[in-house]
């Protein structure tokens, strides 16, 4: 028995596997603004080494922090997401997770036939 505002086990599932989704989303981008800030750092080390004075010397250093404090959140967030993006892209968890996504599809047909009205239409002539 369930207490409070009720919530169909089919929605239920759904955020969970819109979770996992996200979680793959979140990784896939920040792990490429990983490796972007890491091109970006030899760019910016360049810049500094051939800045022709001291204010120019400032303005890349500046630069250079906002990279490197752009890059420290996103690979936070990659270390935050990556056990849940490599758990569920080894094979058989991908399974579990295919048949996760088939089982909200049967479950959403159940739950449309359950709160849909009924009629009966009876068998035996009249």
């Amino acid at each position: 028995m369930r207490l409070g505002k009720q919530t169909s086990p089919a929605a239920e599932l759904e955020r969970f596997l819109n979770y996992i989704d996200a979680c793959r989303q979140e990784y896939a981008y920040a792990y490429g603004m990983v490796g972007e800030e890491d091109r970006k750092l030899q760019d910016l080390l360049h810049e500094m080494e051939f800045a022709k004075d001291r204010a120019e010397r400032n303005r890349v250093a500046t630069k250079l922090q906002q990279s490197r404090r752009s890059r420290r959140k996103n690979k936070d967030i990659v270390l935050m997401d990556e056990r849940i993006v490599n758990f569920f892209n080894e094979p058989k968890n991908r399974d579990t997770l295919n048949r996760m996504r088939q089982l909200l599809g049967q479950r959403r047909k159940e739950e449309e036939y359950l709160t849909n009205e009924r009629t009966y239409i009876p068998r035996a002539g009249r």
